[in-house]
């Protein structure tokens, strides 16, 4: 009897080892397809944050200069009534 059941208890160890093997393959083949796919989808959107960034800059600057522009004729334009 201590024969059969240790051979049951040997046949569930390693299907339980086996399982997990299955589960850290099919984990790190599931992991990897996630990544590969991630890679394309973060991509885009790391490159338009970083064009996002680049635009509100330039847009700031280029009202920054148009505000300069207007308080100089401005300015000039009180000066040359005094």
């Amino acid at each position: 009897m201590n024969k059969i059941a240790s051979i049951i208890i040997a046949a569930v160890f390693a299907i339980a080892l086996l399982g997990g093997m299955a589960a850290m393959i099919g984990g790190g083949l599931l992991g990897a397809i996630v990544f590969i796919i991630g890679i394309p989808v973060a991509f885009p959107m790391s490159t338009s944050i970083v064009v996002l960034f680049f635009a509100v800059i330039i847009v700031r600057t280029v009202i920054q200069k148009r505000r300069e522009r207007r308080e100089m004729r401005a300015f000039l334009k009180d000066n040359a009534e005094d």
